[in-house]
């Protein structure tokens, strides 16, 4: 295990960029784009540089005996110009849809609940898409959403999945992150980067950044194997690699503040101020943050 050397930090302020009817349950930057799938179901396209934001589709209200409640958006992808996402299905299971934001057409059920799959998140990959599922089970289907292959990835139930169009990370409740090879849709390895249940993921092409339970955040090196820990006194929520793998941000407290740390220099490099109830962090350059809160806001942080 490696040691981090911290140095003195910074602090800044983020300033507010969009202010949403309901929470960011999912996102998928797409160079300067970025979209935004709500707690309420809401599916919007926001551009940081101009402040545009776009609202591309309002899920319709689910009918449950407790009555109408708005379908929650839980993954969200983007592959030429058509989106995936995940969201809550009628009988408690999960829809997956595709949806082409300008082509006027409504979304198109890919997987519907009735398949009675407990799926977390989905991708595209190759001529179909990705599935991983609650169980820690990986599910490829096709165009038309028939399943084929499926395979077994973790013994206990997923806590945070990634995927960087050719290698998929899932993190456990028991802190292990395995990684799956997509195209030969074969298990890799497995990697015990937290003591506890693992709360987030950020997976680049040379690293792999969990954050838990166990109050740390963890960042594994693909080629050597070597894990670096990073402590936090609350757990870690929400984590973040910098386009260029060079640094980290996770969520380091109870009250919200974000820490970024430097892997060359192997030091703390900044702080935001407290940010309550941030729920996912994400990098807009090297030197920008966005983050978004329970409350439905996006906010940006310069922080050098």
């Amino acid at each position: 295990m490696k040691k981090l050397f911290l140095l003195a930090t910074l602090l800044f302020a983020p300033s507010l960029a969009v202010n949403l009817p309901s929470a960011v349950t999912a996102w998928k930057p797409a160079g300067d784009i970025i979209y935004l799938g709500t707690e309420d179901g809401g599916v919007y396209r926001y551009r940081p540089a101009g402040d545009e934001l776009e609202k591309l589709w309002q899920l319709p209200p689910l009918q449950l005996v407790t009555g109408k409640v708005q379908p929650k958006i839980y993954s969200l992808d983007l592959s030429h110009g058509k989106l995936l996402w995940v969201r809550e299905g009628q009988g408690g299971f999960r829809v997956v849809e595709v949806f082409e934001p300008d082509s006027g057409d409504p979304p198109r059920v890919l997987v519907p609940d009735t398949l009675e799959l407990p799926v977390v998140s989905a991708w595209f990959s190759g001529d179909g898409v990705l599935l991983v599922l609650l169980d820690g089970e990986v599910a490829w289907a096709d165009g038309s959403g028939n399943i084929g292959q499926r395979l077994q990835v973790t013994g206990s139930a997923v806590g945070a999945a990634a995927f960087n169009g050719e290698l998929l990370a899932i993190g456990d409740e028991g802190g292990l992150v395995s990684l799956v090879d997509a195209a030969s849709r074969r298990l890799l390895n497995a990697y015990p980067m937290q003591r506890d249940k693992v709360l987030s993921l950020a997976l680049g092409k040379s690293r792999v950044v969990s954050g838990g339970r166990d109050r740390r955040a963890a960042v594994l090196d693909l080629a050597s194997g070597n894990i670096l820990k990073l402590k936090a006194s609350f757990f870690v929520m929400a984590v973040a690699l910098s386009p260029d793998e060079n640094l980290v941000a996770y969520t380091y407290d109870e009250s919200g503040v974000i820490r970024l740390v430097d892997l060359a220099a192997r030091r703390e490099v900044a702080r935001s101020e407290p940010f309550p109830g941030v729920g996912a962090i994400a990098f807009l350059d090297e030197n920008t943050l966005l983050l978004s809160d329970d409350q439905g806001k996006l906010w940006s942080w310069r922080w050098r």
